[in-house]
Protein backbone atom coordinates (compact mmCIF):
# COMPACT_ATOMS: atom_id res chain seq x y z
CA UNK A 1 0.00 0.00 0.00
CA UNK A 2 1.25 3.08 -0.79
CA UNK A 3 1.96 5.63 2.33
CA UNK A 4 2.68 9.24 2.78
CA UNK A 5 5.09 10.21 5.16
CA UNK A 6 6.65 13.63 6.40
CA UNK A 7 10.99 13.88 6.58
CA UNK A 8 12.09 16.10 9.32
CA UNK A 9 14.30 18.53 7.42
CA UNK A 10 14.91 20.86 10.89
CA UNK A 11 16.53 17.58 12.00
CA UNK A 12 18.55 16.37 9.01
CA UNK A 13 19.33 20.20 8.33
CA UNK A 14 20.80 20.39 12.12
CA UNK A 15 23.10 17.69 11.18
CA UNK A 16 26.75 18.73 10.59
CA UNK A 17 27.81 16.29 7.99
CA UNK A 18 27.73 16.37 4.11
CA UNK A 19 25.12 16.19 1.60
CA UNK A 20 26.09 12.92 0.97
CA UNK A 21 25.39 10.76 4.13
CA UNK A 22 22.81 13.15 4.95
CA UNK A 23 20.94 11.51 1.97
CA UNK A 24 22.10 8.30 2.45
CA UNK A 25 20.47 8.94 6.11
CA UNK A 26 17.07 10.04 4.19
CA UNK A 27 17.15 6.69 1.91
CA UNK A 28 18.00 3.96 4.98
CA UNK A 29 14.74 6.34 6.53
CA UNK A 30 13.08 5.49 3.50
CA UNK A 31 13.06 1.61 4.41
CA UNK A 32 12.36 1.84 8.02
CA UNK A 33 9.30 1.22 9.53
CA UNK A 34 6.90 2.86 12.23
CA UNK A 35 9.47 2.37 15.14
CA UNK A 36 12.80 3.21 12.92
CA UNK A 37 13.85 -0.77 12.40
CA UNK A 38 14.66 -1.55 8.91
CA UNK A 39 17.40 -3.79 7.24
CA UNK A 40 18.06 -3.20 3.65
CA UNK A 41 21.41 -4.86 2.45
CA UNK A 42 24.39 -2.59 1.73
CA UNK A 43 23.79 -3.68 -1.99
CA UNK A 44 20.32 -1.41 -2.04
CA UNK A 45 21.71 1.64 -0.44
CA UNK A 46 24.60 1.46 -2.69
CA UNK A 47 22.64 1.24 -5.61
CA UNK A 48 19.33 3.44 -3.85
CA UNK A 49 22.53 6.37 -3.05
CA UNK A 50 23.93 5.38 -6.63
CA UNK A 51 27.50 5.31 -4.77
CA UNK A 52 30.10 2.42 -4.28
CA UNK A 53 29.66 0.11 -1.37
CA UNK A 54 32.89 1.55 -0.02
CA UNK A 55 31.44 5.14 -0.22
CA UNK A 56 28.14 3.92 1.66
CA UNK A 57 29.50 2.28 4.33
CA UNK A 58 31.96 5.24 5.01
CA UNK A 59 29.04 6.78 5.12
CA UNK A 60 27.06 5.04 7.44
CA UNK A 61 30.40 4.62 9.67
CA UNK A 62 30.14 8.34 9.92
CA UNK A 63 26.14 8.54 10.63
CA UNK A 64 26.11 5.98 13.32
CA UNK A 65 29.09 7.72 15.37
CA UNK A 66 27.32 10.60 15.27
CA UNK A 67 24.12 8.94 16.48
CA UNK A 68 21.88 9.01 13.82
CA UNK A 69 20.97 5.24 13.83
CA UNK A 70 22.16 2.16 16.09
CA UNK A 71 22.57 -1.21 14.49
CA UNK A 72 23.59 -4.87 14.92
CA UNK A 73 24.81 -7.84 12.86
CA UNK A 74 24.72 -11.66 13.19
CA UNK A 75 27.79 -13.15 10.94
CA UNK A 76 26.48 -13.41 7.31
CA UNK A 77 23.71 -11.43 7.65
CA UNK A 78 23.08 -7.86 6.73
CA UNK A 79 22.64 -5.03 8.75
CA UNK A 80 19.71 -4.03 11.48
CA UNK A 81 19.27 -0.62 11.78
CA UNK A 82 16.70 1.22 14.43
CA UNK A 83 17.26 4.96 13.44
CA UNK A 84 17.08 7.47 16.18
CA UNK A 85 13.77 9.75 17.31
CA UNK A 86 14.95 12.74 15.11
CA UNK A 87 15.07 10.94 11.80
CA UNK A 88 12.55 8.72 11.71
CA UNK A 89 9.76 9.83 9.15
CA UNK A 90 6.65 11.47 10.46
CA UNK A 91 3.81 9.20 9.61
CA UNK A 92 0.00 10.61 9.35
CA UNK A 93 -1.85 9.84 12.37
CA UNK A 94 -4.98 7.87 11.47
CA UNK A 95 -8.18 9.86 10.98
CA UNK A 96 -11.84 9.48 10.25
CA UNK A 97 -12.92 8.03 6.92
CA UNK A 98 -14.54 11.28 5.15
CA UNK A 99 -17.22 9.14 3.64
CA UNK A 100 -20.32 8.80 5.67
CA UNK A 101 -21.17 5.38 6.91
CA UNK A 102 -24.22 3.67 4.86
CA UNK A 103 -27.63 4.02 6.17
CA UNK A 104 -29.58 1.65 8.57
CA UNK A 105 -32.32 -0.68 6.76
CA UNK A 106 -30.67 -0.95 3.51
CA UNK A 107 -27.68 -2.86 2.50
CA UNK A 108 -24.72 -1.28 0.38
CA UNK A 109 -24.92 -4.24 -1.63
CA UNK A 110 -28.23 -3.68 -2.28
CA UNK A 111 -27.95 -0.25 -3.49
CA UNK A 112 -25.23 -1.31 -5.94
CA UNK A 113 -27.32 -3.90 -7.36
CA UNK A 114 -28.77 -4.44 -11.07
CA UNK A 115 -31.74 -3.96 -12.09
CA UNK A 116 -33.60 -7.72 -11.86
CA UNK A 117 -34.62 -9.55 -14.98
CA UNK A 118 -38.18 -9.43 -14.16
CA UNK A 119 -38.21 -5.41 -13.98
CA UNK A 120 -36.09 -5.60 -17.46
CA UNK A 121 -39.39 -7.82 -18.88
CA UNK A 122 -41.87 -5.25 -17.10
CA UNK A 123 -40.20 -2.34 -18.47
CA UNK A 124 -40.24 -3.38 -22.04
CA UNK A 125 -36.65 -3.37 -22.16
CA UNK A 126 -35.69 -3.58 -25.82
CA UNK A 127 -32.16 -2.98 -25.64
CA UNK A 128 -32.24 0.11 -24.94
CA UNK A 129 -31.97 1.33 -21.65
CA UNK A 130 -31.83 4.85 -19.69
CA UNK A 131 -28.80 5.26 -17.67
CA UNK A 132 -31.38 5.97 -14.65
CA UNK A 133 -32.87 2.60 -14.44
CA UNK A 134 -29.54 0.80 -14.54
CA UNK A 135 -29.54 -0.54 -18.14
CA UNK A 136 -26.54 0.21 -20.46
CA UNK A 137 -26.81 3.03 -22.74
CA UNK A 138 -27.28 2.06 -26.76
CA UNK A 139 -23.81 3.55 -26.88
CA UNK A 140 -22.35 0.40 -24.91
CA UNK A 141 -23.97 -2.65 -27.32
CA UNK A 142 -21.75 -1.24 -29.76
CA UNK A 143 -18.22 -2.46 -28.64
CA UNK A 144 -19.97 -5.75 -27.13
CA UNK A 145 -21.38 -6.23 -30.46
CA UNK A 146 -18.34 -5.69 -31.77
CA UNK A 147 -16.38 -8.28 -29.42
CA UNK A 148 -19.16 -11.11 -30.02
CA UNK A 149 -18.87 -10.87 -33.57
CA UNK A 150 -14.90 -11.06 -34.16
CA UNK A 151 -14.42 -13.68 -31.05
CA UNK A 152 -17.49 -14.33 -29.43
CA UNK A 153 -16.42 -12.60 -26.06
CA UNK A 154 -20.05 -12.51 -23.98
CA UNK A 155 -20.05 -11.34 -20.61
CA UNK A 156 -22.88 -13.40 -18.45
CA UNK A 157 -23.80 -9.83 -17.03
CA UNK A 158 -24.92 -7.88 -20.65
CA UNK A 159 -28.06 -10.69 -20.69
CA UNK A 160 -28.33 -13.36 -22.95
CA UNK A 161 -25.84 -14.11 -25.82
CA UNK A 162 -27.05 -12.59 -29.01
CA UNK A 163 -27.82 -16.04 -30.57
CA UNK A 164 -29.81 -17.04 -27.30
CA UNK A 165 -33.65 -15.94 -26.58
CA UNK A 166 -34.14 -12.42 -24.91
CA UNK A 167 -30.76 -11.07 -25.79
CA UNK A 168 -30.60 -7.42 -24.79
CA UNK A 169 -28.59 -6.15 -27.19
CA UNK A 170 -30.61 -4.53 -30.31
CA UNK A 171 -31.56 -6.38 -33.09
CA UNK A 172 -30.07 -3.53 -35.43
CA UNK A 173 -26.47 -3.88 -34.48
CA UNK A 174 -26.57 -7.23 -36.56
CA UNK A 175 -27.21 -10.32 -33.94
Amino acid sequence: MFAIAAVPFDDYDALDIADGPRWLLVRLARYADRDGRCFPSMRTLAGAAKKSLATVCRWLKQLAEMGCFTRSREAGRVYHYVLAEPYRLRWPTKREPSVSPPKEGVSHGATQEALPLKQVERRGFAGFGKVDEGLPRATDWEPRMRGWLKRGFWLAAWGPRPNEPGCWAPAALGR
